[in-house]
């Protein structure tokens, strides 16, 4: 079965309006946003694509390296990488390959294979309540190449009831990949609820069962066992 999907757009776009539009570097990005320090001057968001085994990911990070957000150039969302930006509060966002680099290289090292290139990488916590940061911080502990179920991360949890709020709180995650919720499925053991696409998730299952030398057992397009 074939499915179509919509590319997603660069990673800067033309400023609406001269006075929006920043002198250097060539494709910076001035957006509304509220967010700043007390001094006034606006948060700046850093951008960065890198190719991965479910294709091309942007990914922004903040000042200090953290990670704001990542999506999938070939995965369906509501909004952009820039829209969740300014949303969020990010008055710039900026191409900067300097900045961006150890998140870059850390994604590639986990592409060519490295299973733990991704588990110290720091992420943004702010733009979640408490209940989802806790979600988040144990989907990090889901061992690689391994799937669990939305139960068992709910057990891991201390909440074995709670499977409705962790599913939500899985379905909220902003830093697919690094925050590897592609590693939960269904109690049937079927792929469920990813956002971009089951046709990424399955990719990077497969990926990670690839790189242990097993067999690739995720079928891309049904989100069932092949």
């Amino acid at each position: 079965m074939t499915t179509n999907h919509t590319p997603r757009p660069p990673l800067h776009r033309s400023p609406a309006s001269p006075r929006d539009a920043l002198p250097n570097p060539p494709d910076a990005l001035r957006l509304c946003g509220e967010a700043g320090d007390a001094s006034g001057t606006p948060a700046v968001a850093f951008l960065g694509e890198v190719p991965t085994p479910a294709g091309p990911v942007q990914f922004a990070t903040d000042v200090h390296g953290a990670v704001l957000a990542l999506q999938f150039v070939e995965g369906s969302y509501p909004r952009t990488l820039l829209d969740d930006l300014v949303r969020d509060g990010y008055a710039t966002t900026v191409r900067d390959d300097a900045k961006t680099g150890t998140v870059r290289r850390a994604i590639e090292a986990w592409t060519q294979g490295e299973a733990g290139a991704l588990d110290a990488l720091p992420i943004a916590w702010y733009h979640g309540t408490a209940w989802q940061g806790q979600v988040w911080r144990v989907l990090r502990t889901i061992p690689y190449g391994e799937t669990w179920t939305y139960g068992q991360l709910a057990r891991a949890l201390g909440r074995p009831t709670a499977v409705r709020a962790v599913a939500r709180a899985n379905a909220t995650n902003r830093v697919p990949l690094i925050v590897p919720c592609h590693r939960v499925i269904g109690t049937d053991g079927t792929l469920t609820g990813f956002g971009g696409g089951l046709h990424l998730k399955a990719r990077l299952l497969n990926h990670e069962l690839r790189v242990m030398g097993l067999p690739q057992k995720w079928e891309a397009c049904r989100g069932t066992m092949m």
